[in-house]
Order: C-alpha cells, then sequence, then structure tokens
C-alpha cells in the first residue's frame, strides 16, 4: 500500500470514527439538554406567573388603601369617591371590572354605577360575608361566576375586600374590587403565549379557575380540560402522560396555584434528521479534507500571518504600516482595505483634533463675546441715572439682574445648561433692555411643556439671537409697537426654539448673505456675527443636521429657529468618538 494511500486511511478512518463517536454523544447529550431546559423554561415560567400575580395583587392593594384613604376623607360618599372608582376601573381595565364602596347604613357608590344596586345582589352578599370574617385584612374571594366579568356572563371573577374602619376604630363600611381572573391570568402569563405552552390557574381548593393557550391557533391544544379540573386530576394526568409541566404556589393569601404544561415531545422531533445529516457531513468533510489542506495551509495562513502582523503594528499606534499581499482574491482585497483603513483613520484623527481645537476656539469666543463691552457700558450707564430718579428697590433689581447676566456667561463648570436657566438668562437680558429703552417692546415667552425646560442645551445659545433681534428688527422700527416673542416646541423628535419679531425684516440681499454664510459658505464682513456664531456651535458640538434657519420680510419682521436634539443622543455619540 503506497503512502498516500496509508496517509488517507490514517486521517480518514480514524476521524470518521472519532466524529461518529462524537456525533452521537453531542445528539444524545443535546435532546438531553433539551429536556433539561424545558423543564427549566417550565419553572420559569410558573415563577414568572407566580410574581407576575403578586405584583398585580399588590398594585391592586396599593389601589385598594388609597381608595380607603379618600373614604376616610371624604365620608364615604361624594363625587370624589366615585371620580377615584371610576379613575382606578380605567387605570386597571384590563382586569379590574368594578369597584364598590357599602357604608354601614347601607348606601351603595360603585363603578360601574349602572351595576351596583341593580344587579349585584350576590356580590354584595358576598361582600358583605367576605368583609366581616376578614375584619380589616384584604381578602380574595373562591372563584364565582359574575356577568360583570370580561370572559361574558358569568365569567371566572374573584372579590377582594376589605373592612374600613374610621380614625377611632369604628367600622364605617366594606370596599371591595371584582378582578376578573381571565384577564388576571392572560395579562400573568402572557409571554407564555409565544411558546408551546399552556397554563392553568387553580384557586386556594385546587379547583381550575381557568387556563391560557398558546396564541398561534395552529399550534395544538396539549391537554384535555376534562381531565384538570382538579389540581391533583391534573397531576396524575400529567404523571401518566409523560406530559412535562411545573407547579408555582402563591404562599401569600391568594393561596392559588399555577401550573405551566410544555411540550417537549414536539421539539424533540424536530432533532429526528440530526443523524442522517451529520453522518452526510462528517463522509464529505473527511473527503475533501485531504484535497485542501495542502493548498489551504499555504493559501490561506500566509495572508492571515500578515494580515494579524500588521493588526498588531497599528494596535501600537503605527497607522503608517502597509500591508503587501499581492493574491489578486479576497486576501488581496482585504490587503488594500486594510491599508485604506489606517490611512482613513490617520486622516480622521487629524480631522478630530482640527475639529476640537475649532471647536474650543469658537466656544472661547462665544464666552468672551457674551461680555459685550459696549452693553456693559450702557448697563452701567442706565443704572447711574437710576441712582438719581428711580427708587432703591429698582436699583437693586437691576444691580442683582446684571450680576446673574455676568455670573451665568462667566461660568465655565458645563458647556451645558438646562433650557429652563438658558431661557431665564435670556428673560434677564431682555429686562435690562426694557428698562434701558423704557418697555418699548412687548416681549412674550412660551414654554409650552415643563418637560421641556429640563433638557439640556448648550449654554449662550438664545441670548446672542434675541440681541440681534432687539438691534436690528426693533430698535429701528416705527410707527408701531415692537414686539418679540421666543418659543419653544417640540417638532419631530427634535427641540426647536422660535425666536420671532415684528421689526424692519431684512432686504433680500442681505437675507440670502446670511442663509449662505449658514449654509457653510464664507461670510460678509458684518453679516450676522452673533448668530453665525451661535449656528457654529451648535453644528461643531450637535452635528451638521442642527443649526438656526432664518426667515425675515421687510416691514413684517424676521423668525429665527433653532433645531437642536430634544435627547442628547447625537451628543453621547459624538463624546463616545472622541473617547475611542
Amino acid at each position: 500500500m503506497s503512502s498516500r494511500n496509508k496517509l488517507i486511511l490514517l486521517l480518514v478512518v480514524p476521524g470518521t470514527l472519532f466524529v461518529m463517536i462524537v456525533t452521537q454523544i453531542a445528539k444524545d447529550y443535546a435532546l438531553e439538554f433539551l429536556r433539561e431546559t424545558q423543564n427549566e423554561s417550565l419553572a420559569g415560567m410558573s415563577d414568572q406567573v407566580v410574581h407576575l400575580i403578586g405584583i398585580y395583587n399588590n398594585e391592586i392593594t396599593y389601589n385598594m388603601l388609597e381608595m380607603e384613604e379618600i373614604i376616610k376623607q371624604e365620608g364615604g360618599q361624594g363625587d370624589r369617591l366615585y371620580e377615584a372608582m371610576r379613575t382606578v376601573a380605567m387605570i386597571r381595565a384590563d382586569f379590574v371590572r368594578g369597584v364598590v364602596y357599602i357604608a354601614e347604613s347601607g348606601d351603595i357608590t360603585g363603578y360601574p354605577i349602572t351595576f351596583w344596586g341593580n344587579f349585584s345582589a350576590k356580590e354584595e352578599a358576598l361582600i358583605h360575608e367576605q368583609a366581616e370574617r376578614s375584619r380589616g385584612v384584604f381578602e380574595w374571594s373562591n372563584t364565582i361566576r359574575s356577568d360583570i366579568g370580561r370572559s361574558g356572563t358569568f365569567g371566572p371573577t374573584s372579590i377582594v375586600t376589605k373592612t374600613i374602619f374610621d380614625t377611632g376604630g369604628k367600622q364605617i363600611g366594606y370596599l371591595a374590587f371584582l378582578v376578573d381572573l381571565s384577564a388576571f391570568l392572560e395579562r400573568s402569563a402572557a409571554f407564555a403565549g409565544a411558546y408551546e405552552t399552556q397554563t392553568l390557574l387553580y384557586d386556594r381548593e385546587d379547583r381550575l379557575i381557568d387556563f391560557m393557550g398558546a396564541i398561534n391557533v395552529t399550534t395544538p391544544v396539549l391537554i384535555s380540560e376534562e381531565y384538570v379540573q382538579t389540581l391533583s386530576s391534573a397531576l396524575s394526568y400529567f404523571r401518566r402522560e409523560g406530559i412535562y409541566h411545573s407547579v408555582g404556589t402563591m404562599e401569600a393569601n391568594l393561596g392559588w396555584k399555577i401550573v405551566v404544561v410544555g411540550d417537549v415531545e414536539k421539539l424533540e422531533s424536530r432533532f429526528e434528521p440530526l443523524s442522517q445529516i451529520a453522518w452526510a457531513i462528517v463522509l464529505f468533510g473527511v473527503l475533501g479534507f485531504l484535497c485542501i489542506y495542502v493548498a489551504v495551509s499555504w493559501w490561506f495562513t500566509r495572508p492571515v500571518m500578515l494580515l494579524t502582523k500588521g493588526i498588531r503594528k497599528v494596535a501600537k499606534g503605527d497607522l503608517d504600516s502597509k500591508l503587501h499581499i499581492r493574491q489578486q482574491d479576497e486576501f488581496g482585497e482585504l490587503g488594500v482595505q486594510f491599508n485604506r483603513m489606517t490611512a482613513t483613520i490617520k486622516a480622521l484623527i487629524v480631522d478630530l483634533q482640527a475639529t476640537e481645537e475649532a471647536k474650543r476656539k469658537s466656544e472661547m469666543q462665544t464666552l468672551l463675546s457674551q461680555i459685550n463691552p459696549h452693553f456693559l457700558y450702557n448697563t452701567l450707564n442706565t443704572i447711574d441715572m437710576m441712582v438719581d430718579f428711580s427708587p432703591k428697590r429698582e436699583l437693586h433689581e437691576m444691580i442683582n439682574v446684571l450680576c446673574r447676566l455676568l455670573k451665568y456667561s462667566l461660568d465655565s463648570r458645563s458647556e451645558e445648561r438646562t433650557l429652563e436657566d438658558e431661557l431665564q438668562y435670556t428673560k434677564n437680558y431682555l429686562y435690562i433692555q426694557s428698562v434701558r429703552y423704557d418697555n418699548r417692546f412687548e416681549i412674550a415667552v412660551s414654554l409650552v411643556s415643563e418637560r421641556l425646560g429640563a433638557v439640556k442645551v448648550l449654554k449662550l445659545i438664545l441670548q446672542p439671537i434675541v440681541e440681534n433681534a432687539l438691534f436690528h428688527g426693533l430698535h429701528p422700527l416705527e410707527g408701531r409697537q415692537g414686539r418679540l416673542d421666543i418659543e419653544v416646541v417640540e417638532r419631530n423628535g427634535d427641540l426647536t426654539l422660535i425666536v420671532r419679531d415684528n421689526g424692519v425684516g431684512m432686504p433680500w440681499d442681505r437675507l440670502s448673505a446670511l442663509r449662505s454664510a449658514l449654509s457653510g459658505m464664507e461670510a460678509e464682513d458684518g453679516i450676522g456675527i452673533g448668530v453665525l456664531n451661535v449656528h457654529r456651535r451648535i453644528r461643531l458640538y450637535y452635528g451638521a443636521e442642527y443649526g438656526l434657519a432664518v426667515d425675515s420680510a421687510i416691514d413684517e419682521g424676521t423668525t429665527i429657529t433653532v433645531k437642536l436634539p430634544l435627547e442628547n443622543q447625537t451628543l453621547a455619540a459624538n463624546k463616545e468618538r472622541l473617547k475611542r
């Protein structure tokens, strides 16, 4: 026998036997693991249902405690009590079907109002009996059939009762919630509908309350309802038929049991073709192994080793490292793309450094420009005149506002402040201008939602725009009352600030020049320096999709719209990129 044939036998026979044994072991292990996993999953599902029922039980308890406080405050009657009942029924509409308070005098306040006192004799009798027995403790009744339930006439329902006492310990009535148990189970076991399972709910006397199967209507029923009317008969049936199941028990006052049933046999049947597929793969794999071994060891290993060396060099910071793979295939393309990637990374680092430097300079320029010497001079001059003619209180207020402006402008602890802080800063600025110009202008600030006031925004972006509107739009205005509106709204998931004046407006050529500058073109001297400063800071900080837009018409006024991210996801992404 030739050495070549010996090599084939030495490689193929032991390898084939080894793979066959491993495949069989893996198959057996996979099936056993499937069974164990299914059992653990069923146990987890039952525990989860128990946990969710406990949570919803606690929610009902909290609602009843809140209702008890209202009853004590309102004396057990009144519109507030009925509205509270209606609110609870709407909030818990998925499983709470009715709420009622029965006073010692026999007066009934309940929701829905058409049910209580008309069709509720059975429920009222049970409430009296159960509340007297529990004496102030939350008590769930055994299952009753009430036509108030969502499941139709005489659906499975449980009544949760509590005796109400006044502050002196005197019994004043009974409070009860009617819970639709079908909906309660459906809510608690909703996650099980995505699996081939069924969930059964038993009361404290081990009687079946209700059960829920898989949502997929094509999935066959795993169990017959006639065998599971009691917990003991159900467990006997499951053991007899070899049905996998898990039981969870609520130890609290409910005393319910939850059984989750799963179909492991169906899952196992999906693995039947495993052996045939495995053997076919083994056969073709061993035959092809010898044919490609030598070629792969040379063709594949060499470029991979070169790529590994290149990656290690880049990891050490050598971005000038290049791969020299001459193969005209995927490995060659990989080498070309690797070289391009390192060059791109190097260029991006350079661009990022330049961008950060530009951002730093822009922010510094903006912060310095806020302390406008001319504005400061005029303000101090106004204060000087107020010393002679204005009341002391107004003088103090003017100085306090100026101090707040300076403090906010010079505070370098953070690049961001809340929108509420930014609006307050702008209001302080407008206050000084109103005093200076003797309230010549009407000013309105509108924040449509208090939630928007807590949004973090880049500081010192609103005041330059307002200053531009005052001095270039409203100050030259003659013949009518000037007005400045600042509006904060949410549009398409973004935060939008609108500064609108009814001033003299801008000529078309000036508006066109300003729009060109906002789009990135070189700005002409004196064209919207403060506005452009804000626009560039926003773009540097949040990205190119954010910034300012301007609209204006002669003798009608100017509107500047500022678009910012409502939630700073863009900013977070930029910061994460800078960290890397």
